[in-house]
């Protein structure tokens, strides 16, 4: 049942903390793993995080620098010690370089002193799915009870409670939406010349292990492009690409579908280029749906995936 109460329970030397989202398991995953993602709600209210490092992998590290809304910086440190893809992970969360005032501050509350390293912890993040109803727990571990009690006094829930809220009001696309956004190690002017080119996309385009063969193409507003994918099991998959809207090195739209008259499969796609730094670029992709049944089914089907390994594809094609 979705329920957007955070409920708070203390376990020995652990807070537990669990909310429910109304998206589909996949989705939610997304967006605590994607450091696109994890940028636009990651701290309470009105903090911002300037700086996100997010080494996704058993072994990776991480830092997160909040900002608060009065300019004052919280960095968060830490390593990935287990990840069990689509159910868990585990990570250190070490406040090493977080400002002196806080550290005193969370000490006073547990009634403890001495070195800051008392007050690290591990956070486990679980994800359960039912009925396209996602409910993530976590579990932060502390040393003692005493520290434990410290954080709760500190305010811990009332911040992840606003997290939680940032993820539905500035991260999960409407019912009826998917946004995939990744990072490419390449100038903006490459990334958008390898979805023009008529010929050699096809080199990169689609999942991992697919085979996608033009048929025709014409790059341009009311152009088509019409072509097959076949998977690694044989299946063919037709596809038609309709362009509604492009300008150079910004922008594409489209309609897609598989091109078959007797079916409504059509869907809209948008992708936005960002130039982010020098020889980065930031790909936004948004696909609507005609209803939440569509786009969650398309989720379970490995879109999320599927979309992020054609992405990984182009990056290594433009190496």
């Amino acid at each position: 049942m979705y329920n957007q109460e955070v409920i708070v329970t203390l376990e020995e030397k652990i807070i537990r903390m669990e909310r429910t989202f109304n998206a589909p398991l996949k989705l939610v995953w997304e967006v605590w793993t994607n450091p696109l993602h994890l940028e636009k709600w990651w701290g309470p209210k009105g903090f911002t995080n300037p700086t996100v490092e997010f080494d996704f992998k058993v072994g990776g590290s991480y830092r997160i620098v909040m900002r608060s809304p009065d300019g004052v910086d919280y960095p968060v440190t830490g390593k990935f010690l287990e990840i069990t893809p689509y159910q868990s992970f585990v990570m250190t969360d070490l406040v090493d370089e977080h400002p002196d005032e806080w550290v005193i501050e969370v000490q006073k509350m547990a009634g403890v002193s001495g070195d800051r390293s008392n007050l690290n912890s591990k956070l486990r993040v679980l994800f359960e799915e039912l009925n396209d109803i996602t409910k993530v727990v976590l579990l932060t571990e502390f040393s003692n009870n005493q520290i434990r009690d410290g954080y709760v006094n500190s305010g811990m829930k009332e911040g992840w409670s606003q997290s939680f809220e940032k993820i539905e009001s500035n991260v999960l696309p409407n019912p009826n939406e998917l946004v995939i956004e990744k990072k490419l190690f390449h100038p903006i002017e490459n990334v958008f010349a390898a979805f023009a080119d008529k010929t050699n996309i096809n080199i990169w385009w689609g999942p991992n292990g697919f085979i996608t063969t033009t048929q025709t193409r014409e790059f341009k507003v009311g152009g088509k492009w019409i072509y097959n994918m076949l998977g690694p099991d044989g299946t063919n998959y037709p596809n038609l690409v309709q362009y509604k809207e492009i300008r150079n090195c910004e922008y594409i739209e489209y309609l897609h579908g598989s091109g078959n008259p007797l079916k409504d499969d059509n869907f809209l796609v948008k992708i936005w280029f960002t130039s982010n730094q020098e020889n980065q670029t930031i790909i936004k992709m948004k696909m609507t749906f005609p209803n939440t049944e569509t786009r969650n089914s398309v989720v379970g089907f490995g879109a999320i995936e599927g979309a992020h390994q054609t992405l990984s594809r182009l990056n290594l094609y433009l190496n």
